[in-house]
C-alpha cells in the first residue's frame, strides 16, 4: 500500500532483461494465470486497495486502455489466484512501449491486496511478469517508474535486478532521484538502501 504521509518524488528504474529470472514457489493454495474477461473488476478493486486511484471506478476507466488490446492482455497481465475463494490478490502486467524508436517492457501495476501482503504473493507476481517479459521481449529492457511512496516495493524491483537511475527519462516521467533518495533515507532498511545507492547509474 503507498504511504502518502511521505513527500512523494519519482523514481526511475531498468532491468536489461538478458537472463531469465529465479524461480519463485507459488504458496500452496494459489495459483497464477492469465487475464480472462472480466478480470477488469478485479484489478481495479486490487488498484483501489493499495490507493493508487480514488475510486474503483477511476481505476476501470483507466483499464479500457487494456481492453483496447485485448490480444496482448491475455499473455501480458497476470493474476495470484486464491483457489479456495476463486479471488484474484495480486496482479502485475508485463506491457510494452518504445524509447526513441526503439521497443522497451514497461512494469505496469504490480500489487496485492493489503491483507494478503505478508505472504509472498507481490513476489509471485513479480517473478511471473519478469518471466513474462523475458519469454516474450528477451534482452529488451524493461523499465519501471515508481515513488517514494511505494518504498516498500523497491528492495523487491532489486532483487529482481532493476538499477535505479539517476537521471535516465522514459515516457515523460521526470527522473527525482536526488529528491527521492533523501526521502527514502530512513524509510527503506538500511541494507536494501546502501544497495539502491550503490546500484544506481
Amino acid at each position: 500500500m503507498l504511504d502518502k504521509s511521505i513527500e512523494f518524488h519519482s523514481i526511475i528504474m531498468k532491468n536489461p532483461n538478458y537472463k531469465e529470472p529465479e524461480a519463485v514457489a507459488v504458496p500452496e493454495g494459489f495459483s497464477v494465470r492469465f487475464y480472462q474477461e472480466g478480470d477488469e473488476k478485479s484489478w481495479a478493486l486490487i488498484q483501489n486497495s493499495v490507493l493508487e486511484f480514488n475510486s474503483v471506478q477511476d481505476a476501470l476507466d483507466c483499464f479500457n486502455h487494456y481492453l483496447e488490446h485485448e490480444d496482448e492482455l491475455r499473455r501480458r497481465q497476470l493474476y495470484v489466484i486464491e483457489e479456495k475463494t476463486g479471488k484474484a490478490v495480486a496482479t502485475a502486467t508485463a506491457w510494452y512501449s518504445n524509447l526513441k524508436g526503439k521497443p522497451i517492457g514497461v512494469v505496469h501495476a504490480l500489487s496485492c491486496l493489503p491483507e494478503y501482503q505478508s505472504l509472498g504473493l507481490g513476489k509471485v507476481a513479480a517473478f511471473y511478469m519478469m518471466k513474462c517479459f523475458y519469454e516474450l521481449m528477451p534482452g529488451i529492457e524493461v523499465w519501471l517508474d515508481t515513488q517514494t511512496w511505494s518504498y516498500k516495493a523497491l528492495g523487491l524491483y532489486l532483487n529482481l535486478g532493476f538499477i535505479p537511475m539517476k537521471k535516465a527519462v522514459y515516457n515523460d516521467v521526470p527522473n527525482e532521484f536526488g529528491a527521492a533518495i533523501k526521502v527514502l533515507k530512513g524509510k527503506m532498511r538500511e541494507d536494501k538502501y546502501r544497495l539502491f545507492i550503490e546500484r544506481a547509474k
